[in-house]
């Protein structure tokens, strides 16, 4: 993505303006572009901590969110993202 550097962070101080974006599909879900602004947000529990994690997600998307984000800094915790979807 090219840069722009005159550009700025925040156009008007009253008025609303959205930069505009590249799309980009997560999962089905339109993100960026002229899609709507998303609700998202991840996770505070452990990973490896299944039946807490399931139930946080569950809880955002009961909540409105749109995509729910694990985290995963090891293959570990990435192995064990493979059991979610069987709770």
């Amino acid at each position: 993505m090219s840069e722009n550097k005159n550009q700025k962070y925040c156009n008007s101080l009253t008025k609303y303006t959205r930069l505009k974006t590249r799309e980009v599909i997560v999962g089905g879900i339109g993100f960026g572009g002229d899609n709507p602004i998303r609700v998202q947000s991840m996770t505070t529990t452990d990973t490896m901590d299944t039946t807490s994690s399931v139930e946080q997600a569950i809880r955002m998307i009961e909540a409105g969110c749109e995509l729910v984000r694990y985290t995963a800094p090891s293959i570990k915790e990435a192995e064990n993202l493979k059991t979610f979807g069987r709770n």
